[in-house]
């Protein structure tokens, strides 16, 4: 049997891991893009970073299945199997959310999964 002193002990701690669990399904379900600042040049890298504009081209990297897309002519680093059908997004209005890199000196986004690429409504 537990003292009164241990109950309430578990139920504090019980109460807090319930409270993280509905904060952490809060933050999931909003997305990374409300913390993350526009791209630009400037940022620094490891930046959390959002690009939205139109897709000029899709090219798959010479190794690895990975993807490039060029939005705005600034490149993002798409991981295998993170977009279904490379095709169908040029010329569409996209949103990007990713992480800053400098890759040959140049400024790219690296985004790590599906839903951080959205295409935008016409």
């Amino acid at each position: 049997m537990l003292h009164p002193q241990e109950r309430t002990a578990l139920l504090l701690i019980a109460g807090i891991l319930i409270l993280l669990a509905g904060i952490s399904f809060l933050i999931e379900s909003t997305g990374k893009e409300p913390f993350a600042t526009p791209f630009s040049d400037t940022l620094k890298d490891g930046h959390l970073a959002v690009l939205t504009g139109t897709v000029t081209a899709a090219a798959n990297t010479r190794t690895g299945g990975h993807l490039i897309l060029t939005v705005n002519n600034t490149s993002v680093f798409v991981p295998d199997g993170a977009l279904a059908d490379p095709e169908t997004v040029v010329g569409e209005t996209v949103s990007v959310t990713g992480t800053v890199q400098t890759y040959q000196e140049k400024k790219e986004i690296v985004v790590e999964c599906p839903k951080d690429i959205t295409i935008q409504p016409q």
